[in-house]
């Protein structure tokens, strides 16, 4: 491999921290919506089904590990696995993700911060340079998918209910959302088919401008739990990057509490592990 393409895998080895909510589905709302019916009309239904799914994916803390298996065409299987640590609030989602391996890319570290109404603050520290540096969360990284998208920026678009259909033998609600005009994005369009028992998004596609289709993400297996039902496996195909992403939640609890001291950019190099 060219020194130029690890150099490429290693600078997208520190951006899946930039995934601080581990992947779109796993749906980084900045708060719990209040409990609505999502059987309203079709001009609202759309939004009450996001809202749904985001009231059952919102938790005060979470801990998680994640695998992400990267393929780029022409290149063998590159692995990845991070560790993240979510506290949720009313106003403010805040969550430590740490790179576990590749061993040469441990030492990789970043806290992400996503208020109501503000843009996200995402922090990175290296600790091989011993450095901080913000990344704009637009920007393209880790299998040439945005760090917005991973985020789930679900709160920067207008949506529409599409209707009912069948997926795979399951019955699934269809949901059309439509960038905001104050919002920025390089997704100006996403379609969701979410789960109609649980709301788990079961499939995603998301599209340019210009109508054309960037990515689509697919949930391969759900994790059924009864409190935070979640995607547990997904595939995303990189339309314009060629690349293919399967995203793996190996393990996820819910702790009574973690210590704040986590979630402060202070205490981000101690969070390291060396």
């Amino acid at each position: 491999m060219s020194s130029s393409k690890t150099n490429k895998l290693r600078a997208a080895a520190a951006a899946l921290l930039f995934s601080g909510c581990a992947a779109l589905f796993s749906g980084c709302s900045n708060s719990a919506p209040e409990s609505s019916s999502p059987s309203g009309t079709t001009a609202n239904r759309g939004q009450q089904i996001v809202d749904e799914y985001l009231k059952r994916d919102a938790a005060p803390y979470r801990k998680s590990r994640i695998r992400f298996t990267v393929t780029e065409e022409g290149e063998a299987a590159k692995v990845y696995e991070i560790e993240t640590s979510r506290k949720q609030t009313s106003d403010t989602t805040t969550t430590l993700t740490v790179i576990d391996l590749p061993t040469e890319d441990r030492g990789t570290a970043t806290l992400t911060i996503q208020e109501k109404d503000k843009k996200a603050v995402v922090v990175t520290y290296a600790a091989s340079r011993d450095e901080f540096r913000e990344t704009d969360t637009g920007k393209m990284f880790f299998g040439g998918l945005t760090a917005g998208e991973l985020l789930g920026e679900w709160e920067k678009y207008n949506y529409k209910f599409v209707g009912e259909k069948d997926l795979a033998g399951a019955k699934v609600l269809e949901v059309d959302g439509t960038l905001k005009p104050d919002a920025v994005s390089v997704v100006a369009r996403i379609n969701v088919l979410f789960r109609a028992d649980n709301y788990v998004p079961m499939e995603m596609h998301l599209f340019a401008a210009d109508g054309s289709e960037l990515r689509i993400y697919k949930t391969t297996n759900v994790n059924d739990d009864p409190a935070h039902p979640y995607a547990q496996k997904m595939d995303v195909e990189n339309k314009v990057y060629k690349s293919r992403t399967v995203i793996e939640v190996l393990s996820r609890e819910f702790p009574a509490s973690i210590d704040d001291s986590v979630f402060t950019r202070e205490k981000l190099k101690t969070s390291v592990r060396k």
